[in-house]
């Protein structure tokens, strides 16, 4: 009888687990520049619905492996994914042609140095590697030596290339790139959203709006791109990269309200195809509430 019990009430729980609603993925990140990693309170960032962390990889050099690991365990303790931010093909401040346009073919010593310190990161248990200037400063069109080797399929080959050594290593990991907003990408950055969508999970195309020279395009060039991106590079996801600032003609920075970061949140989740929304950046502006701003 007492074994008949307990079988019932193994029935039932299995019953009950059964029918729980899984989680939802969160689709909400934040840019964190590494001096600001100390200042972060994680229960705050939690409670307002963002749940992914994209944390420069110079906190492990300005921080110290201990204490950078030591963040990125407090993170994942309380279900905040954790993704690795750093430059491609930039690096000591310069631009890094990733082309050997002399000899025809794609500098794989570089793209073996670079996967290398992916590959570091992943061994430490992060969630995600997150590829920032993944292109060129503009010159794509100058680093096509021939049909066969190009500036877009080098950053294509660069992608493929890290997903399936990344991949191998952690078939879970999260996969981002930060993109140039433009459409003709392609000529001047050497990024294809239909090629590199094929190799990385979101693409964040970093449609600041309220900046520089995208600020007269407005608001439905903005959602015009982000829907762009989500055509053109699926399957992967795309999540908008929106300021959490505007600035002015003479380039002064001005930090943005809550209020007004979560309206530009709220229209790009619901008047486009992002599926989330990634906010640069951490200590610059204040922080949004983002949680149900799907309508």
């Amino acid at each position: 009888m007492l074994k008949r019990v307990f079988l019932l009430a193994a029935i039932a729980a299995s019953i009950f687990s059964c029918g729980k609603k899984p989680q939802e993925e969160n689709t909400n990140g934040i840019w964190l520049w590494s001096k600001y990693m100390n200042d972060v309170n994680l229960d705050t960032l939690k409670a307002k619905g963002i749940g992914n962390i994209i944390l420069h990889e110079v906190a492990f050099k300005n921080h110290g492996e201990d204490s950078t690991l030591a963040f990125i365990h407090a993170a994942q303790e309380r279900n905040l994914k954790v993704h690795i931010w750093f430059q491609c093909f930039y690096k000591d401040g310069k631009w890094i042609n990733p082309v050997d346009d002399s000899l025809n073919r794609y500098k794989q010593e570089y793209f073996d140095e670079v996967i290398d310190r992916a590959k570091h990161y992943v061994g430490l248990g992060v969630d995600g590697i997150h590829l920032d200037y993944i292109r060129f400063g503009g010159t794509a069109h100058k680093h096509n030596p021939s049909a066969e080797i190009t500036a877009t399929g080098c950053v294509t080959e660069f992608c493929r290339q890290i997903s399936s050594a990344l991949k191998a290593q952690n078939p879970g990991l999260i996969l981002s790139a930060a993109l140039m907003p433009e459409p003709d990408s392609e000529y001047y950055y050497g990024q294809d959203p239909a090629q590199m969508g094929q190799y990385l999970d979101i693409l964040m195309p970093m449609i600041y709006y309220h900046c520089d020279s995208y600020r007269p395009n407005g608001a439905e060039w903005a959602l015009e791109v982000a829907d762009h991106f989500a055509t053109k590079g699926a399957p992967a996801k795309v999540w908008a990269g929106i300021t959490t600032y505007t600035d002015t003609d003479t380039s002064q920075v001005v930090p943005m309200k809550a209020v007004h970061i979560l309206r530009d949140a709220k229209m790009f989740v619901n008047r486009s195809k992002a599926s989330g929304v990634v906010l640069f950046r951490y200590g610059l502006g204040e922080l949004p509430d983002l949680n149900g701003i799907k309508e």
